[in-house]
């Protein structure tokens, strides 16, 4: 009868000391039987957390089984101790796996090719802040936490200089949580990033207005040239190509910080933007506007018949207006007058459409 207990105690017992392949002889000789170690060299055991394993196969049963032939042989890390299935087969999350993808296997034998290296720092030399910082704050992002969502991205992140948009919510020593805007036109939300202190912080409004920005709301058909976009302006990545327009406010602008406006704006390049915060310089009058013929200039009530004569670039349906011009429709409200002759409101056509529009040129319709 064969017996299976474990190999020091059977060294032990037999009172020898065996290396490399006598090991097998000697146990043959005491008619043991300790189980051989499998030819492909697989783990027949749990495997634990943050090892680099080598997949050497995969059974039927796991769903990447269709996939084996991309998978077995590349190198991966355990994500936590695998579960162990009997058989040599392991269960479990792997990550950072030579191919670039992340694995969750049901049944997958590995070759355990020790501790996974301590992964390289990333982090910049620097004075890391170890308290809050405040709104409007200078910083250089030295480093992100593995923790956070950016982490995976952090090559490209550190070394950024920032602006912070609000208090920085302070964690962990030197860890810190926030909205910031960086001078690449780049923004981020961390949850653990560190920061150098560059200075700055909350300052007055008119700190940085460009010279000779209105402050003061502006009526709609003002003319004015951008001067800066706000960095909580959906359009501040782009701002290098937007200042220095010259345009015309589709609105009154909605006046906040100082000198920041808010509101629709059509610029003489044929570019259009809804502002949260930009900057304005006033440009003089507005240029002669040339009517189209038979365009209504005036507010249309609730019922009057139209005929669609044409469609704003910064209307919704400008795209479509090759199949919507010389429509007969209703007005379903009173038109709101824009620009000398452009109309925006509800119309009810003859062919069953119907369209809200922003900015259309209308003509009487019988």
């Amino acid at each position: 009868m064969k017996l299976l207990l474990p190999v020091g105690t059977i060294l032990f017992a037999a009172g020898v000391c065996c290396c490399g392949g006598d090991l097998e002889k000697v146990l043959e000789e005491a008619g043991l039987d300790v189980g051989g170690v499998p030819a492909d060299g697989r783990v027949m055991f749990s495997v634990p957390g943050n090892e680099r394993v080598r997949v050497v196969d995969l059974s039927s049963e796991d769903a990447y089984y269709t996939d084996k032939s991309t998978i077995v042989g590349i190198t991966c890390t355990t994500d936590g101790p695998s579960t162990y299935n009997g058989d040599g087969w392991h269960g479990g999350s792997v990550k950072d796996c030579t191919n670039g993808t992340t694995y969750y296997f049901y049944k997958a034998a590995y070759v355990d090719m020790g501790p996974a290296p301590a992964p390289a720092s990333l982090a910049i030399p620097g004075t890391r802040a170890t308290r809050p910082l405040p709104s409007g704050g200078r910083v250089k992002i030295l480093d992100v936490h593995s923790e956070d969502a950016y982490y995976a991205d952090r090559a490209t992140i550190i070394g950024k200089a920032c602006r912070l948009d609000g208090e920085s919510s302070f964690k962990d020593v030197e860890w810190h949580g926030g909205q910031v805007y960086c001078d690449d036109g780049s923004s981020y939300y961390f949850y653990k990033a560190a920061y150098e202190d560059l200075g700055g912080g909350a300052v007055p409004v008119a700190t940085g207005m460009p010279p000779g920005a209105v402050t003061y709301s502006l009526p709609s058909g003002s003319r004015v040239t951008i001067a800066d976009v706000a960095p909580d302006d959906a359009y501040y990545a782009d701002r290098m190509t937007i200042i220095g327009k010259v345009c015309t406010l589709g609105e009154a602008s909605s006046f906040k910080d100082g000198y920041w406006h808010g509101g629709s704006i059509s610029c003489d390049d044929g570019s259009s933007y809804y502002f949260y915060k930009a900057a304005y310089l006033l440009s003089g009058a507005a240029p002669a506007v040339t009517v189209p013929p038979g365009a209504l200039t005036y507010s249309l009530p609730n019922g009057t018949r139209v005929v669609i004569a044409d469609i704003a670039a910064d209307d919704a349906y400008f795209s479509s207006k090759s199949g919507m011009i010389g429509k007969r429709c209703t007005m379903g409200e009173q038109s709101i007058l824009r620009d000398t002759y452009w109309h925006g409101g509800q119309v009810y056509c003859d062919d069953g459409s119907s369209y809200y529009f922003y900015k259309a040129a209308l003509q009487a319709g019988g």
